[in-house]
């Protein structure tokens, strides 16, 4: 697969589909804006590879034959206008928005997510194999749709990264226990991937250096996870990092407060405002360091993400070895034709100041994603 540019649209959720999970006149709009706009390699968000592995409302849903010719649409606006688009496949296990159904989400283990406060089921070996091959039959779709290649989401404490973490797998049989045994589930959603696109076609990998969490993932154990990946034919890793107790940047009290009663709102300010906020301190790449120590093991291409805002740090993370390629996520919101900008000469087009309010309008209310960000006088 080549790329024009070396700055990739990392996979983000985007409430544009159906509440049936296909795909709209809105997304289409949203897709052929991203690649009018420059960007080499465009990544969707979080593709659905069975209903409860859906993790919002209108998310898309991917366990069907019948968005074949649906998805066909998104990568014929993308290849027309110049960029390559890959679908990002996951399950969200235990971090599932309540108000996408009334099925209880599953996951490893039952370790329910401080801010939902719903308790995930323990997988039966059953379903495990089941998800599985879910996995390697969205893979198939999404090649029949036409996409370039598809990426495995096993970052931000989603299921494939749940399996890999001790904080959130507790399971005592074949698939837990050991970092090899708790990372059994990702190469096996690997190999039916493969099984089901061949050997030439691309299959990428979006993993956690850490997830900051105490028992979680550690950089050794992604390293070695990498390694064992890059032997098996994986074509190229994204290093992220976090799960989704964690988040960088600004935190929205507004938005999370607005329509809760009186003791949740005292709740929260007693019990999760401090703790959120001191744990999304920001730096600018603050990823990095996961990506250029992945990037001393491998061979395969590593692709850097997380608060890159200035073409000097994309330009450094290049230059020093860090990383192949750099992924952008809240930049492309705010600006799709950000590439654009960047290549006509401005040196710092990035207005995206990480307030999050397109996340938390999304996460909390299940907005659509755009940018909310207040005028600079507010």
């Amino acid at each position: 697969m080549n790329l024009k540019n070396r700055i990739i649209r990392s996979a983000t959720e985007e409430m544009h589909a159906s509440y049936d999970g296909r795909v709209t006149d809105e997304y289409i709009r949203l897709y052929t804006r991203l690649a009018k706009g420059g960007v080499g390699l465009i990544i969707t968000g979080n593709y659905g590879v069975n209903v409860i592995g859906r993790g919002s409302p209108r998310t898309m849903l991917v366990d069907k034959d019948e968005i074949i010719d649906d998805l066909q649409k998104v990568v014929k606006a993308v290849h027309e206008n110049g960029a390559k688009i890959l679908a990002q496949l996951n399950h969200v296990g235990r971090q599932r928005n309540p108000e996408t159904d009334d099925k209880i989400p599953v996951a490893p283990s039952v370790v329910p997510v401080k801010y939902i406060r719903v308790k995930p089921h323990a997988m039966t070996e059953g379903e495990i194999e089941d998800t599985i091959a879910a996995f390697g039959q969205a893979a198939r779709r999404m090649k029949e749709a036409g996409f370039d290649g598809v990426q495995i989401h096993g970052a931000y404490g989603y299921l494939v990264n749940q399996f890999r973490s001790g904080y959130t797998n507790r399971r005592t049989d074949k698939w837990g226990g050991s970092a090899e045994n708790r990372a059994r589930f990702l190469t096996e959603v690997y190999g039916a991937i493969r099984n089901a696109v061949g050997p030439r076609h691309p299959v990428l990998i979006k993993i956690n250096a850490v997830d900051a969490v105490a028992g979680g993932v550690t950089l050794d154990e992604t390293i070695a996870a990498c390694k064992r990946l890059e032997e098996l034919g994986i074509d190229a890793i994204e290093v992220a990092g976090g799960i989704d107790e964690l988040i960088k940047g600004g935190i929205p009290t507004d938005i999370i407060m607005r329509h809760r009663n009186l003791l949740q709102q005292i709740l929260f300010r007693l019990l999760i405002e401090r703790s959120l906020k001191k744990n999304a301190r920001f730096e600018e790449g603050y990823l990095l360091s996961g990506a250029a120590a992945v990037r001393e093991y491998v061979r395969v291409p590593v692709i850097a993400v997380g608060g890159i805002r200035h073409r000097a740090t994309m330009e450094h993370a290049l230059e020093s070895g860090q990383a192949d390629y750099v992924a952008l996520s809240r930049p492309f919101i705010r600006q799709p034709n950000l590439v654009n900008q960047l290549e006509i000469g401005n040196t710092d087009p990035i207005s995206c100041i990480t307030c999050n309010r397109c996340m938390f309008e999304m996460i909390v209310h299940s907005k659509p994603l755009r940018c909310y960000q207040r005028k600079a006088t507010e």
